[in-house]
């Protein structure tokens, strides 16, 4: 089993466009990541829709985050999950998401919950 060692786990647990929880949860990453910490981003429950592909926020007249999701490489910010069971639920495939992104079952959700220093759940 992969060894998960980070200063802070993000979790992404809103649906898009629901409110401002997905911005200030990469926000939040982004700003980590510039100090050099350790950061790991985990999407869940209905954050898993965060990342389908061809969201058009801008015809409800908001402001999505999937530019800043594909910047997220720029940031050294690679270290993207998305919860197994939340994709089954969702019935989602990898190939319907903006990144690729490594699909993780519970028990190692759980591994790497309680080996990082810092959680906070969005």
């Amino acid at each position: 089993m992969k060894a998960y060692r980070f200063d802070l786990v993000v979790f992404f647990t809103q649906p898009p466009l629901a409110g401002a929880q997905g911005k200030e949860a990469l926000d939040t990453a982004l700003v980590s990541a510039t100090f050099e910490q350790k950061t790991a981003l985990v999407f869940t429950g209905s954050g898993v829709l965060q990342l389908l592909k061809n969201q058009q926020p801008d015809l409800l007249e908001l402001k999505g985050i999937q530019a800043m999701l594909k910047a997220l490489p720029l940031y050294d910010l690679d270290a993207i999950y998305v919860d197994q069971e939340s994709m089954e639920r969702l019935q989602l495939t990898s190939e319907q998401l903006l990144l690729d992104i490594d699909v993780l079952p519970a028990d190692q959700i759980r591994q790497l919950m309680s080996t990082s220093k810092n959680l906070l759940v969005f």
